[in-house]
């Protein structure tokens, strides 16, 4: 069985929208990554068709018989693309502890999560993308100590420090822009 470079070629299309949707670290998801993963989803497209029509060229002029791996492979890349679409912002792998969020007057919309595993993920969402920065934590008294992965200086929107109220859900930073709210 031959594999022809066009099948290579789809197949490495149909990969290319894993680097936006597969984040192992901390990212920022929005608007831009849709329109690019719109366009390698047009590319896989466009080759698909070239190469499907290339195989009923040959079915009609040469006799040749139908080559159903093209099929295969846009159902396979089908599938996975729009399984990752749909899961990409939540973290299917680990089983949630608490979830907090931030309250309605707050500047930004903030939502911690803290896994079992004591990882944490923090999304902070903002008119048109949201960051997602993960990390370990503690938790002592009523307070939540964040251990983030990298080091953010520009971030002036998520603390390291929160105190949470778990009966309303919500959390408090103890600081905001390098100002102590509570002493």
């Amino acid at each position: 069985m031959k594999i022809r470079k066009r099948y290579i070629l789809l197949i490495l299309i149909a990969l290319l929208p894993l680097l936006y949707l597969v984040h192992p670290d901390d990212y920022c998801y929005g608007v831009t990554e849709i329109i690019v993963i719109g366009s390698f989803v047009l590319l896989f497209v466009i080759v698909f068709l070239v190469v499907l029509f290339n195989n009923l060229y040959g079915i009609a002029l040469k006799k040749e018989l139908f080559n159903y791996r093209p099929v295969l492979i846009a159902a396979v890349y089908t599938v996975v693309l729009l399984i990752l679409l749909s899961f990409h912002d939540d973290n299917v792998f680990k089983t949630p502890k608490l979830a907090f969020k931030s309250p309605t007057t707050a500047k930004t919309n903030v939502r911690l999560t803290l896994f079992k595993d004591k990882d944490f993920e923090i999304k902070t969402l903002y008119k048109i993308h949201r960051c997602i920065n993960k990390g370990t934590f503690t938790i002592k008294n009523d307070s939540i100590y964040l251990r983030f992965n990298k080091k953010y200086d520009h971030n002036t929107v998520i603390d390291s420090v929160y105190f949470y109220n778990t009966s309303q859900g919500f959390i408090t930073p103890t600081t905001i822009n390098s100002i102590k709210l509570y002493q």
